[in-house]
């Protein structure tokens, strides 16, 4: 028996990416303001000096083809686009996902556990050098 079942692994996903897409909005960076800013960025400009002898002589704006590729490529990532990326987790300390068959009091405190990781790590980062 696994400790986990895919529609478990499912909920606290959602909740977790709920909790972020929450935080996100109310610090200002909603779909559309992010919408906005990768609309410049596929537009994007940059401006390039000409010197001669330590001096600029002339200025142009040129596309800036680099930032013009990443937005590029973010858009197709955000729409799906692209096949999704293999991603793995690993519990903190190499704990095993999959411990067969547990008490519930073990099933449980591993629960919160990760629960607790989750927060610490993904939803409320402590800050470089700060002590939590």
């Amino acid at each position: 028996m696994g400790i986990f079942t895919p529609e478990e692994i499912q909920r606290a996903h959602d909740a977790g990416m709920a909790a972020l897409t929450r935080k996100m909005d109310d610090a200002g960076l909603t779909e559309e303001y992010l919408i906005g800013k990768l609309k410049r960025e596929l537009s994007a400009k940059e401006t390039k000096f000409f010197q001669h002898q330590g001096e600029v002589i002339t200025r142009e704006n040129v596309v800036a083809w680099d930032v013009r590729q990443r937005a590029r490529i973010d858009a197709h990532k955000l729409r799906g686009d692209y096949p999704a990326e293999k991603r793995e987790h690993t519990f903190p300390f190499g704990v095993p996902v999959l411990l067969g068959e547990l008490t519930e009091a073990e099933r449980k405190a591993l629960k919160a556990a990760e629960a607790a990781y989750i927060k610490e790590t993904i939803l409320c980062p402590s800050e470089p050098g700060s002590k939590s």
